[in-house]
């Protein structure tokens, strides 16, 4: 299929392609066009499929520019410096951003997103052995300054206890979580097959330590008698759980396994919504299970037990960051927790600002100036409202979060980002994507099902001329047979499909535009 230079289309092929002009500049273009058409007898509205809007396309080209095709070991383009132990989690949640993108357009996979995803991947899982200190490996797990890479259980460095791990796991879920749970939406998204096995591994570890003692015997709680994993081996979080539990969500329904019916993390959930409560019911930050390595007893003030909470100010630790994570990733587990902590979780931890803005303090126990911790609950809030559609709320973090933020786009009007260099050169990558979770018509939460297998079998887009086009909506509709796509071009650009069972023919405002080759 081939499509002209400065034209703007909305497609359904063998159905219908609604034509509109537009031109092409430096700029933001105008949104894109929505609205129905009746081709014999069958209407479409564009309003009922996916969607992308124009800058979200112009951030992922943004990312894409330093990711895709380049060293897996480079962070030239990162602004990581001082803040190398967040780099992993930067990787993974740009992984779930850009996840709800590929499925706001199913029907959009050409190599220009499968590559993407892919080198991601890669980066996450560079390791000592081939890329040195700059491997996520040395920076997440192996730099000395973290003392232990080694650990057993309970003992935690007495080799003749049970070995719980390294960098891969049992423990250390804040890196094994994220990487299966990036593996899992890239098959969800394309359906390779490379991951699977890789991630089959995870996901039978953690039944092993969650199930069993870690010798093959049943235990309840698991290893660490809680039911979920920890992140060293003496403490365990919610929000660092919710990822390897929807990965399981998902990993049993594209499989069809069936370790959430078997009980897998009943425990754990359990033990987060009960245990690790807060005065308000909404989750603590932090539980040990045993007292850590050269722990320092504080010489005044409460004193920590062990296994018990994690303390701060006296009382267990509580966090944005943790509750607006963690709500958004377990809502497709536990639907009625989100629901019923949300707004608890707006009102103690929401800061008004003015009519029109807000975003979400650290913590409610003291409250202090703005600062890294209340920018990550915010940016987490962002994702959890969309999820909600509290469009409200979203609106108000969104003015707070990015009108302090110039818009930087390419001298070809291909890229952009905002820019935060002259504040937080670090937050310029996240608030990027940032972007993406607070717009776009798919959910963290609708990412737990896997698409029927049927799907595989629907007509797509297998390649184009990637970098001449804007996919603002691509979606084979089973029930009507017809292909939904919202299109821009900046120059002459050809599109292939594949599974069309024969020539699909075209309409423009209900004419009939001729056969496609």
């Amino acid at each position: 299929m081939l499509l002209k230079e400065n034209k703007f289309f909305i497609v359904t092929l063998i159905l219908c392609i609604i034509l509109f002009s537009t031109t092409f500049g430096n700029l933001p273009t105008a949104p894109a066009a929505m609205g129905t058409q009746t081709i014999n007898g069958t209407t479409y509205d564009f309003a009922d499929y996916g969607s992308l809007d124009h800058e979200a396309l112009a951030v992922f080209n943004y990312l894409d520019s330093f990711i895709t095709g380049k060293p897996y070991n480079d962070w030239e383009d990162w602004h990581a410096e001082g803040f190398d132990g967040l780099l992993h989690y930067v990787i993974a949640f740009m992984a779930y951003s850009m996840s709800r993108m590929f499925a706001s357009t199913p029907g959009y996979r050409t190599d220009h997103y499968r590559d993407f995803a892919h080198d991601l991947i890669k980066k996450m899982n560079t390791t000592v052995a081939e890329y040195g200190n700059d491997s996520v490996e040395y920076i997440e797990w192996v730099n000395p300054d973290y003392t232990f890479t080694e650990y057993y259980w309970p003992n935690a460095t007495d080799p003749s206890d049970l070995y719980v791990g390294g960098f891969r796991g049992p423990t250390n879920i804040m890196w094994t979580g994220h990487y299966a749970l990036m593996m899992a939406f890239y098959e969800r998204s394309f359906n390779t097959g490379e991951m699977r096995d890789e991630l089959s591994w995870f996901v039978a570890d953690w039944n092993n330590s969650l199930t069993t003692d870690g010798l093959g015997n049943p235990k309840e709680g698991g290893i660490w008698e809680v039911g979920i994993i920890p992140c060293e081996p003496y403490i365990v979080f919610v929000q660092c759980n919710s990822i390897p539990i929807l990965t399981t969500e998902l990993y049993d329904n594209m499989y069809d396994t069936q370790y959430m019916e078997s009980g897998m993390w009943d425990y754990g959930l359990n033990f987060m919504n009960t245990v690790m409560q807060d005065d308000y019911g909404l989750f603590t930050d932090g539980y040990y299970v045993m007292e850590p390595m050269g722990y320092t007893y504080p010489s005044e003030g409460p004193q920590p037990e062990f296994p018990g909470h994690s303390l701060r100010f006296g009382s267990p630790k509580v966090s944005s960051y943790c509750n607006g994570w963690a709500l958004n990733f377990l809502e497709y587990t536990q639907e009625s927790e989100t629901i019923n902590d949300y707004p608890i979780y707006l009102e103690q931890f929401g800061k008004d600002v003015s009519a029109d803005k807000m975003y979400m303090v650290d913590t409610y126990h003291s409250p202090g100036s703005f600062g890294t911790f209340d920018m990550l609950g915010t940016l987490f809030t962002l994702a959890l409202a969309r999820q909600r559609e509290d469009f409200t709320t979203l609106q108000r973090l969104k003015n707070f979060m990015f009108s302090p933020f110039n818009k930087v786009w390419s001298a070809d009007g291909r890229m952009m980002h905002y820019d935060t260099m002259s504040l937080m050169p670090f937050f310029q990558v996240p608030l990027s994507y940032a972007w993406i979770w607070s717009t776009g018509s798919v959910s963290i939460k609708d990412l737990g099902d896997s698409h029927p297998e049927e799907f595989w079998d629907y007509p797509y887009i297998s390649t184009a001329d990637d970098n001449l086009i804007w996919i603002y909506q691509a979606e084979w509709d089973p029930v009507k047979d017809g292909f939904i796509l919202n299109i821009k071009v900046d120059q002459d650009a050809t599109l292939t499909f594949n599974n069309f069972d024969h020539a699909p023919s075209a309409y423009s405002n209900g004419l009939l535009l001729g056969e496609l080759t």
